[in-house]
């Protein structure tokens, strides 16, 4: 059934030129840095491999140079370390490919999930060596190496279809930026001249006037003493090993079941002369955790911390009381954090109140500009600084939420292996990896929005999926 599998390792030098450009990585850059992430994009047709390569050379080279650049660690810093020139020994991403001639549809293959009508789920499919190559680091370790790119892309593409990871350490991106990547990428293969599309500067440094002195904590983050910390950490490993195979499941959530429940939510308050309101989101978040904890006892009041990311870019909180103005791939996010729900609640409250809860949480957050500055000088002041997402004795839960990324409106037709028709996203995915073990538990995203549902990983216990499942108002696949 192979046709032919190809990989071409681009580079063979042991170090980078001595004169490469340095640029300290900044402190929102580093709070997730032993995560390695795979982005992987279902193209719906097969894409030309030689346009590919050719227009994300120039995708780095000329309008994000850092994401070519090599990672060190040095002094006790991590920086970025960018060639000044690139060529076959010192390429600006690392691209490998894999090749079949034969349609992708096979009995030993993942199929493509597809939504049913009512909010379902089903293992998480096994698309990552599709996404990903056998030299891709999986580590930040891996990134350390001399010469080793920040971004890897691997594409794997069959008669009928292609698979495009991005891979790299969260230090590179955040979801926001890994789109603004893409769509660039995208802009440039659909013939769009690259002097006419807004790039990264070389040495946009957003953050730096932010490195004070500031040490009062995030609003919902905990500093936690050493006794304190603890106890916050042996009650967190009592629950993993009491049910200790960590299990990731795909959850769709058809966008109609969202609608319906959100117009009747919405109708319900203006009855009430109200002028509040929710959007899908706050609804989806809301039906996910009544789902979740549908299953705890009516007597547990234990607190349940929801944090969930919102990107800094729109807010004027950077120098100048400005927002961002130009194209930024690094991490630019604040943890919003909803004040802390009694786990019974979720069985006695509605969804309509829960996802008011949620939203008025996010109108609060993105309303206090002052709060925004002080929790990024927070965080320039204490890079490496451990913060906790609850108290002992309570839990926590975090869902990050890719959906500004946009990636189900990419548009790769520009690449078609044949002319004419267009190239579009089927699903998106991500992948998370690390060398150390850190425990994913109670955390999610939600991958992807498309014309008909929401797709969302979550990372559950093997047993707490079983009473999820017991509990009912979720289809397991």
């Amino acid at each position: 059934m192979l046709a032919h599998a190809l990989s071409f390792l681009r580079f063979r030098s042991p170090t980078i030129p001595a004169d490469s450009h340095t640029i300290p990585c900044a402190a929102l850059d580093l709070e997730s840095r032993d995560i390695v992430l795979t982005n992987g994009l279902v193209i719906d047709k097969r894409l030309d491999l030689e346009k590919l390569e050719k227009t994300l050379f120039t995708l780095v080279e000329t309008k994000f140079p850092r994401a070519g650049a090599r990672l060190a660690f040095k002094n006790g810093t991590y920086e970025l370390q960018i060639p000044h020139s690139f060529d076959a020994d010192t390429p600006p991403v690392m691209f490998t490919i894999e090749s079949h001639s034969e349609p992708y549809s096979s009995s030993d293959r993942p199929t493509v999930p597809v939504c049913s009508r009512k909010p379902s789920t089903l293992p998480m499919p096994l698309f990552e060596p599709y996404f990903r190559s056998k030299e891709c680091p999986t580590s930040l370790a891996g990134f350390l190496r001399p010469n080793v790119p920040l971004v890897h892309i691997h594409v794997t593409i069959f008669a009928d279809m292609s698979f495009i990871g991005v891979t790299s350490s969260h230090i590179t991106f955040d979801a926001v930026g890994t789109g603004l990547f893409l769509r660039t990428w995208t802009r440039i293969i659909n013939g769009e001249d690259p002097d006419a599309i807004p790039g990264m500067p070389l040495d946009i440094a957003p953050f730096e006037s932010f490195k004070g002195t500031n040490v009062s904590n995030r609003k919902g983050w905990f500093d936690l003493g050493f006794f304190s910390k603890i106890n916050f950490i042996v009650r967190f490993v009592y629950r993993i090993l009491r049910d200790g195979e960590e299990v990731v499941r795909l959850v769709c959530v058809p966008k109609a079941f969202l609608d319906s429940a959100k117009l009747m939510i919405n109708e319900k308050l203006r009855l009430e002369g109200s002028e509040e309101w929710v959007g899908s989101s706050d609804v989806l978040m809301a039906w996910w955790y009544k789902t979740a904890y549908a299953h705890r006892s009516p007597s547990d009041t234990t607190p349940i911390h929801i944090h969930m990311p919102m990107d800094l870019r729109g807010f004027p909180v950077f120098p100048g009381r400005s927002k961002l103005s130009v194209p930024y791939i690094h991490n630019s996010v604040l943890s919003i954090a909803v004040p802390p729900i009694p786990v019974n609640a979720f069985r006695t409250e509605s969804l309509g109140e829960l996802a008011l809860r949620i939203r008025r949480t996010i109108l609060a957050y993105t309303a206090d500009l002052e709060w925004m500055r002080s929790a990024v000088e927070f965080r320039c002041a204490n890079p490496f600084k451990d913060v906790f997402p609850a108290p002992p004795g309570a839990e926590y839960a975090i869902l990050t939420s890719w959906r500004a990324a946009k990636f189900a409106e990419l548009d790769f037709s520009g690449a078609l292996s044949a002319s004419g028709g267009s190239a579009k996203v089927l699903a998106m995915f991500g992948y998370p990896n690390s060398g150390k073990p850190i425990p994913f538990r109670d955390t999610g995203a939600i991958f992807n929005e498309d014309s008909d549902a929401f797709w969302m990983a979550q990372v559950k216990g093997r047993k707490e999926w079983d009473r999820i499942r017991a509990s009912g108002g979720l289809d397991f696949y």
